[in-house]
């Protein structure tokens, strides 16, 4: 199976190109979605974030769930406290993606998408042969931005672009570079031709297949039994 890690600057098509991938009927294991996941009530990370944070009031009004914007306000300008938040989520994070690698592993699928916004900030990178960046000159990028969101502030924007990594440094980074600086059509073209280029051969899965299921299954047990012990730790 292969892993492709997508990623891209805060606007330039990387979800359009995730949602390209999907269509074609390839998994993706979403690192946004996952965070959101593994912070669900019950769950341990949401049990640590408590334990950190529960006196700021990062609960949603009569409710068990937490208040992202909230919590994301309280840690905006606090290093310290952001990093605390990272302790208290990222091992459970990239546990989960790892499960459900796996899983796609499982599923005999030849590609597999990670869509990873900060994948070269945390390093990801060094764990993927195979890495996509989705560029946009940056005077595109900020007419998408100002769009998406609603901004009219050139000022504005350019400090969300500019508080990302340089995405020239990360085509830098990137085995592969897609140009989204024309049409969502043209997107598309480039994004078949580059899963024609990638595609591995039927024999090669297979092959691979065989080497890997019972590492991967037992790594799998791993996982899930490191979750019940987890689960049973904070619960009680």
């Amino acid at each position: 199976m292969l892993i492709i890690g997508l990623t891209g600057g805060i606007a330039t098509g990387k979800s359009s190109a995730s949602a390209y991938f999907k269509s074609q009927g390839i998994p993706i294991v979403d690192a946004d979605k996952i965070a959101r996941l593994v912070v669900e009530p019950d769950r341990p990370a949401y049990y640590q974030i408590l334990k950190q944070f529960g006196h700021l009031n990062i609960l949603e009004t009569n409710s068990r769930l937490l208040d992202r914007k909230r919590l994301g306000d309280v840690i905006f300008t606090n290093e310290q406290m952001r990093k605390q938040l990272n302790r208290c989520t990222h091992s459970y994070i990239r546990r989960e993606a790892l499960k459900q690698l796996i899983g796609s592993f499982f599923q005999f699928k030849s590609i597999v998408i990670w869509d990873v916004p900060l994948l070269f900030e945390v390093g990801l990178n060094r764990f993927l042969a195979n890495t996509l960046v989705i560029f946009c000159d940056q005077t595109v990028q900020l007419d998408h931005l100002k769009k998406r969101d609603n901004i009219s502030d050139d000022e504005q924007a350019l400090k969300r672009i500019n508080a990302q990594m340089d995405l020239n440094e990360k085509c830098r980074r990137a085995r592969y570079i897609i140009d989204n600086n024309s049409t969502k059509d043209v997107l598309h073209k480039q994004l078949k031709d580059f899963l024609t280029k990638i595609q591995p051969s039927q024999v090669n899965t297979l092959v691979w297949f065989v080497v890997l299921c019972i590492p991967l299954a037992l790594t799998y047990g791993i996982l899930r039994l490191w979750d019940l012990i987890d689960q049973f730790k904070y619960r009680n």
